[in-house]
Parts: C-alpha cells; sequence; structure tokens
C-alpha cells in the first residue's frame, strides 16, 4: 500500500530566501513526502517500496499519524538481526520517538549538532503533528558547502583556520612552519 503526499515542500526558490545566506531554516531544504507507509504494513512492503531510491518512506500509525522513516540501512540492519524473520515483521518496530523529528522553523545548525552528536540520517519534519517534509542528510552537506568557514567557527567545528580533518585527530601532532 503506497502514498503519495499532494504536500509540498517550500524550497529556497519558492519563499524566496537564499539558502546559503546566514542562518537557515529546516523548511528551506527539506524534500517533499514522497512516500508513506503503515505500522501494519510488513518490512517486506517497506523494502519493495524504498528500494532503489534514497528518499525514505514516512511511517504512519492507526491514526495517519507520522511515526517515524523507514530508510534502507534500517531495513538492512532489520535484516541482519533476524535474516530468516525480519521481512515477517511489522513496520512497527521501527517507530521512532517523536524527540527525533524537527519542525520546519528548527535551524540547520541545530541539525548539524545533532549530526555531530549521531549519525547523519533523513530526519522527519513535522508541524502541527503532521508529517511535512523530510531533510535528507546530502541536502544539509550541499548547504554547508556553500557556508562560509564563520559559520563553523561559531559552532565549534573549525577553529582557527584549522580543517576539520585536523580537529578530529588530536593525537596527530602539529608541524611548526618555522
Amino acid at each position: 500500500m503506497e502514498h503519495f503526499s499532494s504536500r509540498t515542500a517550500p524550497t529556497a526558490a519558492s519563499t524566496g530566501r537564499s539558502r546559503s545566506a546566514g542562518t537557515a531554516h529546516v523548511h528551506e531544504l527539506m524534500l517533499p513526502i514522497e512516500r508513506t507507509i503503515s505500522v501494519t504494513q510488513s518490512l517486506d512492503d517497506a523494502a519493495r517500496l524504498v528500494s532503489g531510491t534514497e528518499t525514505p518512506a514516512v511511517l504512519l500509525d492507526l491514526s495517519h499519524q507520522p511515526v517515524g522513516l523507514i530508510t534502507q540501512s534500517a531495513l538492512a540492519s532489520a535484516a541482519a538481526e533476524d535474516p530468516e524473520r525480519w521481512k515477517r515483521r511489522r513496520c512497527a518496530g521501527l517507530a521512532q520517538s517523536p524527540v527525533d523529528f524537527l519542525t520546519p522553523e528548527n535551524s540547520i545548525e541545530s541539525v548539524l549538532g545533532r549530526y555531530r552528536d549521531g549519525e547523519a540520517t533523513p530526519l522527519l519534519v513535522v508541524d502541527g503533528g503532521q508529517a511535512v517534509g523530510i531533510l535528507h542528510q546530502d541536502d544539509v552537506f550541499a548547504w554547508c558547502l556553500e557556508q562560509p568557514v564563520s559559520i563553523f567557527d561559531a559552532l565549534g567545528i573549525v577553529s582557527n583556520g584549522s580543517s576539520s580533518a585536523e580537529l578530529s585527530s588530536p593525537d596527530v601532532p602539529s608541524v611548526d612552519a618555522n
């Protein structure tokens, strides 16, 4: 049972805002919802729905409220945990906590903080209890490439002209240019 949303997410072009100017918000980068699936459907149904696409499906409860995202990665983990029976399990097992969801007004900087503290994955965007979009990590990273280093200085990701790779390897001795 595949559902398609008629909602479209606002983009930087449609809102008249620049994606690269200062503080960006989730609604500027989120993608529209393309697929939904019910918690009562099998993981096999979900696998067929998201197969061959980078776009996750929004998981809906029995009241059609969003309870998470189903990604190829989550399905691969379920298959690895129980190779014999994973296809028969219900999608409800992949429900997420509402604290994992974003709102359209969350800043992209707050998303980068989440990614710094955990895994960079697609995130569900919810407004007023309704799923309104998906923020894909590739779009966040593309936004990062458009930004001046000062934004990352403020986040503590880059400091004093050092690259993030240098900062992530504290055991590497620095080389004095003198």
